[in-house]
């Protein structure tokens, strides 16, 4: 078999691996870009809404702080050795759509502060 060369063995172990995460993506897509764009308005509303918060004499740093916080619990819980441990499903499935929530609410902090700039 003279086409079965590395380049090929390799090209098809590519194509495998996207089709199986395509049809993975398939089940979960609509949902997670539901949690995505509420992910975003929670972030535009926070963008929105910041003003007022210091005006209740909060610090900016502690809002900082704790959206540095609720970032790294969420990477934590999504990229560590623990999500080994969690082997059911729904748990992992839960922490997906809690990170594209994280994801969406980050990229509306970012589009809000265009907002702010111009």
């Amino acid at each position: 078999m003279g086409y079965l060369t590395r380049y090929y063995s390799q090209l098809s172990q590519f194509f495998n691996f996207i089709s199986k995460k395509f049809i993975k993506l398939k089940g979960n897509f609509l949902s997670f870009l539901i949690s995505l764009f509420i992910g975003f308005f929670f972030g535009n509303l926070f963008g929105t809404i910041v003003d007022s918060i210091r005006q209740l004499n909060v610090a900016d740093s502690f809002l900082i702080l704790l959206l540095l916080l609720f970032n790294e619990f969420i990477n934590f819980n999504i990229y560590s050795n623990y999500k080994k441990k969690i082997n059911t499903a729904s748990k992992i499935k839960k922490l997906n759509f809690l990170n594209a929530f994280k994801i969406g609410f980050l990229l509306g902090i970012f589009i809000d502060s265009f907002k702010v700039g111009s």
